[in-house]
């Protein structure tokens, strides 16, 4: 309960600093961020509560970094797109997450970026297509799993 208590006050604090204080803002943004509170709160505090503020806070950290992420994706893929060098492939790749989370937010990232989609994902490795497969298969994991193991895992 208090960790679902704390969640609630930071998103409501994040939310007033980027909004303002405006009484419609306020209002608005403690619905939303009761409603975050409850249904990702348990995400992060199913089982270890001591570091549930650290996670959190890897998790904002993630979300800019996911975002370059992103850009640079894009990027490559108009590259490819009008140089016309595209050499697609399905591979598998391991990854270390332990918690269903981890696992589900590495393939969703994997997959939300251009010219890459999950396939199927299992509790150690990934199956995962890429427009332009990459020497080292493990490097389309490990710029997200970085960041996603301090949170999670």
């Amino acid at each position: 309960m208090k960790g679902s208590l704390l969640l609630f006050l930071m998103l409501w604090l994040f939310w007033s600093l980027l909004t303002g204080f405006d009484p419609e803002e306020m209002i608005a943004g403690s619905v939303v961020s009761a409603v975050i509170s409850i249904v990702v709160g348990y995400g992060f505090l199913r089982e270890h509560k001591a570091k549930y503020v650290k996670g959190f806070l890897f998790f904002m950290i993630y979300i800019p970094y996911y975002l370059y992420q992103e850009l640079v994706s894009h990027a490559q893929v108009i590259f490819s797109v009008i140089t016309g060098r595209i050499s697609p492939g399905i591979f598998e790749v391991s990854h270390s997450h332990t918690h269903e989370w981890g696992i589900t937010m590495l393939s969703n990232s994997i997959t939300m970026t251009p010219g890459t989609l999950t396939l199927e994902a299992e509790p150690e490795k990934l199956y995962i297509h890429c427009l332009n497969s990459p020497k080292d298969k493990n490097q389309i994991t490990k710029k997200f799993e970085r960041l996603l193991k301090r949170v999670w895992d």
